[in-house]
């Protein structure tokens, strides 16, 4: 009879086969796109394991190597073991425009993000928290824009300093903690955006989703379930959200079966919103409150990002703070501090735009998991199971594109603006406007529905900061510290600090 280490070997060694039996057969599907990495079954594993940390390097080398072109990474990250991206232009719109049932992004979703795993039941379930955000999130905070600013002020007394000497504060740490109170005062308004732990669990739950798609990629597929124990703790988390959300929407479900969804004093919030787009089936307090917190993971993550790149590079550019304010202080004198100030800052919102080129978030955007077979207008075909992106940094830093790509023009874009001759150049080059050679939104019909208000949000936060508090790097330095990349998404460094004091007027 056989030995436990007999039958162990025996095991391993069928499951070795198995593996290198389906890589062959999956790499055979895409042999013709042109690989960066191994193609072989030992190599590509590696380098698969090596995208985690180095997948930005890949991404990059790739682009440079076959524009024009498609090329393939092996990754652990998707569902195939391989990351496709098209490097061109015209297939990036061909991308854009392909039917949901062809290429799905909510499928690229849940393999990316290891959904099953994290998320359990609420992996494939009605999204509708998207038409929340494109609809009444949206048309919401152009009126509430003086709650958003009552929100920013307080937290910035609170969090940056209140004396004439600089202090250097760790910057991702302190202006998370903005953020979140800021979105919040508008998701649940107060006192809640305010509750401590209410905030610390958003702001944790956040760092703990990635985490968890990370730790979950680690797992082949017939090992997933296991993964499963280490990922326990966003659902708890999720409970305790309940603690705090639970009597709101209980309240709010038997007001609306009592007196209709119009009764006086129905808070307009988050809440509200999400219970009005609920199919009955979701009409319950698990549901709503997932939805609340996976709009607070989106919008605090993509914020603060944003927020910490530009901050940076404003302190690292002392020049552009001048012109910036004259700006400020202009637009808010004549419109107050509303949605329509934001809107007329051409330079801050360039700057920001400029900020975001350079800097990114991820080196995978506009990806899409194909669950039919695709064929480019070149050719190219994408077969059922894979996923297909474009690179970030390539598309962003594209010479024919961008003159000097690589080099910082703050103004780049509000001299586009007033350079333009038609009205529509002044919209195609802000930072909420979708276009192929800026991706940080994605681009098509599920580009991020929440930009208007995140760019809006971080662009009054820019103002107040920059309007009350003088910036630098510490030492007086000019040299931003390198971000940090995880599967090809991008942070900024997570010691990165900056010198603030109270504005001193001259």
């Amino acid at each position: 009879m056989a030995t436990a280490t007999e039958l162990l070997a025996t095991a391993a060694i069928v499951y070795f086969l198995h593996q290198c039996f389906m890589f062959y057969r999956i790499r055979s599907k895409i042999r013709n796109i042109p690989t960066v990495g191994s193609d072989n079954f030992l190599g590509a594993t590696l380098d698969s394991l090596k995208f985690i940390l180095r997948g930005h390097e890949s991404v990059k080398e790739g682009y440079l190597k076959y524009k024009g072109m498609a090329f393939k990474i092996p990754t652990i990250t998707t569902s195939s073991g391989w990351l496709i991206f098209v490097n061109e232009e015209r297939m990036i719109e061909e991308l854009r425009k392909a039917p949901s049932d062809v290429l799905s992004f909510s499928e690229t979703t849940v393999d990316l993000m290891q959904s099953e795993i994290v998320f359990g039941k609420h992996a494939h379930a009605n999204d509708f928290e998207v038409d929340v955000v494109r609809r009444p999130l949206t048309r919401a905070f152009p009126s509430r824009f003086g709650e958003i600013t009552d929100e920013i002020v307080e937290s910035c007394k609170h969090y940056l300093p209140t004396g004439s000497d600089w202090v250097s504060l760790n910057l991702r740490k302190n202006l998370i903690h903005i953020v979140c109170r800021t979105t919040n005062r508008l998701f649940v308004g107060l006192p809640l955006c305010r509750n401590p732990e209410y905030r610390k669990i958003q702001e944790d739950w956040t760092v703990h989703v990635m985490m968890a798609a990370h730790v979950a990629h680690l797992f082949p597929k017939a090992l997933k379930p296991i993964a499963k124990l280490f990922v326990g703790k966003v659902e708890s988390m999720t409970r305790k959200v309940e603690k705090f959300l639970g009597p709101i929407i209980t309240e709010r479900l038997e007001n609306d079966a009592k007196h209709g969804p119009n009764w006086e004093g129905r808070p307009s919030d988050l809440v509200s919103w999400l219970i009005d787009f609920a199919p009955p089936e979701h009409k319950n307090i698990e549901d709503i409150t997932v939805r609340v917190m996976l709009i607070n993971f989106a919008a605090i993550h993509t914020t603060s990002l944003t927020l910490t790149n530009a901050l940076l590079d404003a302190a690292a550019r002392p020049e552009y703070i001048k012109p910036l304010r004259e700006e400020m202080e202009e637009v808010i004198g004549n419109y107050g501090w509303t949605k329509e100030a934001m809107g007329r800052m051409w330079k801050l919102d360039s700057f920001i735009k400029e900020s975001s080129r350079l800097a990114g978030i991820s080196e995978i955007v506009v990806a899409r998991k194909a669950v039919k077979d695709f064929t480019f207008s070149n050719g190219l075909t994408i077969p059922a199971g894979y996923t297909v992106a474009a690179a970030g940094s390539g598309v962003h830093t594209n010479p024919t594109v961008y003159e000097d790509p690589k080099s910082f023009n703050g103004f780049r874009f509000s001299e586009m603006r007033q350079n333009g001759t038609k009205e529509y150049d002044s919209l195609r080059h802000q930072m909420v406007s979708l276009d192929s050679t800026y991706l940080l939104f994605g681009h098509g019909r599920h580009a991020c529905p929440g930009r208007f208000f995140a760019v809006n949000e971080v662009k009054a936060m820019m103002a107040h900061i920059l309007l009350n508090y003088d910036i630098k790097l510490p030492g007086d330095s000019k040299e931003i510290p390198p971000g940090t990349y995880f599967a090809g998404a991008r942070s900024p460094a997570p010691n990165a600090e900056i010198m603030f004091r109270k504005r001193k007027v001259d």
